[in-house]
């Protein structure tokens, strides 16, 4: 009996041995099973030579990455791009508006002056009031609107009197001029007008005044012999409806 339970127990721990044998040569190489509470097992250790060839490539790595890094921190910084040059825009010159014509100035007229010779009364003038309002010939005196009165004259000292009313009406007579030394004598015959009437025939003397001023001196040839005094201006041709 004691004999039977000694070799139970003998047999019971060379089985126990070889158990515990057998797990510790599977743990040795990574077989058997897993632990209840996670893996207990590890990666296989690497060899030192190995570990050293790769620790070098890592720190060659390393060093040839700082190196570009320091090259690329001494490169010169690249300018911003600058934008295209505009292309010039033709410009179409500016016409230069017309200079206006200087304007005549009316105080600067040429004022009859006694002439030496004929031919320098050549031309139309009239006198400074410009156009005359005219009225009847009666005790009412109406007026029948304005009128201008032109003296024109060729070369030889004949020509037109010509009186052109606002109305249209034109009255026309021939005048005869001459010249003795200081003065100018001029007489026209009854000026005929459609409208008008007539106005009568005149004798005009012309001078020089004591203010040095050629002053004229017309006397109306009807029964009364009115006498009025003008000085006369230079007028254009057309101003009279001349044709010289």
């Amino acid at each position: 009996m004691r004999q039977a339970g000694l070799n139970a127990v003998l047999w019971g721990a060379f089985a126990l041995l070889i158990l515990t044998g057998s797990y510790v040569m599977l743990r040795a190489c990574d077989l058997g099973f897993a632990p209840l509470f996670g893996a207990t097992a590890y990666a296989a250790p690497i060899p030192d030579d190995k570990l050293a060839a790769e620790r070098e490539r890592e720190a060659h790595l390393r060093s040839s990455i700082h190196t570009e890094e320091i090259r690329l921190a001494l490169l010169p910084a690249c300018p911003n791009p600058l934008p295209p040059e505009p292309k010039p825009i033709a410009l179409e010159p500016k016409p230069h508006p017309p200079e206006p014509k200087p304007k005549p100035d009316p105080q600067i007229v040429q004022k009859f002056e006694v002439p030496k010779k004929i031919e320098e009364l050549k031309g139309c003038w009239q006198s400074v009031r410009g156009d005359i309002d005219m009225v009847t010939d009666d005790a009412e005196q109406r007026p029948t609107g304005k009128a201008r009165f032109c003296y024109c004259f060729g070369s030889n000292g004949r020509g037109k009197v010509q009186i052109l009313y606002t109305d249209g009406d034109i009255c026309r007579a021939g005048p005869i001029a001459r010249i003795s030394r200081d003065h100018v004598f001029m007489h026209h015959d009854n000026v005929s007008c459609r409208q008008h009437g007539l106005y009568v025939a005149s004798d005009i003397t012309c001078g020089n005044d004591q203010s040095d001023q050629t002053s004229c001196e017309i006397t109306n040839l009807n029964k009364k012999r009115t006498k009025i005094t003008e000085q006369f201006i230079r007028v254009s041709d057309e101003h009279c409806s001349w044709g010289g």
